[in-house]
This record gives C-alpha cells, structure tokens and sequence, in this order.
C-alpha cells in the first residue's frame, strides 16, 4: 500500500546532539569563509538548478535547524554553519531528497528507494524520526537521512530529480 502523500511542507534538518547554531557564528562563518562545494556534488547541485530548484547558503528561516527545504519556493537551505561542523555534504543530500520528493507538483511523496542500510542506521534513524517528526513526516525523513549516507547518493538523487521533475523551459 502506497503511503498517502503530505500536503506540501516545509522539511527541515536539525541534526540531535549538536547544538543550534549561534547567529553570530553563522554571520562571522558566511563574511569571513568562502563557500564551494567539493567537485563531485556538482552534478547534484547542476540538476537542481536545471529543475528550478535554488540553494541558499545561509541560516534556514526555521531557528536552529542546519538545512531546510520549502516546496512552495522550490529553496534549499544550507546553514553556513554546517561547514566547520563537518555536515555541509550531507545536509545538501538530505534537503536535495526533500526536493526531489516534492516532484512533481510541490506535495512531498516517498520516492521509493530501497537503499542498503546496517541494522544500527536503520535503528538510529526510526529512532530520530520518531522522537523529532510528525508521524506524516517520518516516512520522508527516513528516506532522506537513509539517502544522504549512500556512497553512491548523487547519483540517485540526480536520477531521481530526472525522473521526477519538470526541467526547466
């Protein structure tokens, strides 16, 4: 049986045990340090903008969170933050599933991977989910956090998108 879709939301990442970034911090991060995405991300962040979605590097509007995705703007957030806490690769990942789940009308569905995952992750994740999302949300963000650890993640992002999404005219 096919989950009932989510009307459109806002998908958000607060990763637990680490703090909430500090507005200061963030402000100093995004002046002083440049901002470049490693070279095999490339083809992700190309396909998300080939499918009008942009990505902004800069605290998420929802307070503490270190990404966050709005299918009504097509955005992305990524918290400058993430950088120095070593999570900027996967927050991408994570927000770019939530992207591509929300193709192709805006309502975020599961996309249907079934992606390998030890039996601690997957017990670590369920665990996440059900302590921080709504029970409609929890589906979602299993598969994006089971998403962003994949070795081959840019990969079955971009071909997601490709198949979900409308390129842009």
């Amino acid at each position: 049986m096919e989950p009932s879709p989510i009307p459109a939301q806002e998908a958000t990442t607060v990763l637990p045990g680490l703090p909430p970034p500090l507005p200061l911090l963030l402000s100093t991060v995004v002046a002083t340090a440049g901002w470049s995405w490693p070279t095999d991300l490339q083809p992700l962040l190309t396909a998300l903008r080939r499918h009008r979605f942009s990505i902004r590097i800069e605290p998420p509007p929802r307070r503490g969170a270190y990404g966050q995705f709005d299918p009504a703007r097509r955005t992305l957030w990524v918290a400058p933050i993430t950088a120095e806490l070593g999570i900027a690769r996967q927050t991408l990942l994570h927000e770019a599933a939530h992207a591509t789940q929300s193709c192709p009308d805006g309502v975020l569905r599961p996309i249907g991977w079934q992606l390998p995952l030890s039996p601690l992750i997957t017990r670590e994740i369920s665990a996440l989910t059900l302590r921080s999302y709504s029970p409609g949300q929890r589906l979602l963000e299993q598969e994006a956090f089971a998403v962003q650890g994949q070795p081959n993640a840019v990969a079955l992002i971009v071909r997601a998108l490709d198949q979900r999404c409308h390129p842009a005219p």
